[in-house]
């Protein structure tokens, strides 16, 4: 019993410091990942504005071509 006392006190904080230090690091990764998703979704908003305004653009090209002299 009081090897496995004496075990438990000399391995005790390196354990709590693992746990510690891999619970902390989850974390992070969950933020990371939250943050990164979240710009993703902001730029796919700023890409659906962008090809609309491509459809506009090519229809008016469209028009312009239309209107042009045929050689």
């Amino acid at each position: 019993m009081e090897n496995i006392l004496q075990y438990f006190l000399t391995q005790g904080p390196f354990a709590v410091l693992f746990v510690w230090l891999f619970y902390s690091s989850r974390k992070e990764a969950a933020d990371r990942e939250k943050q990164l998703y979240q710009t993703i979704d902001d730029q796919n908003e700023m890409l659906k504005g962008f090809s609309s305004k491509y459809d506009i653009v090519i229809n008016k090209l469209d028009g312009i071509e239309d209107r042009l002299p045929k050689k």
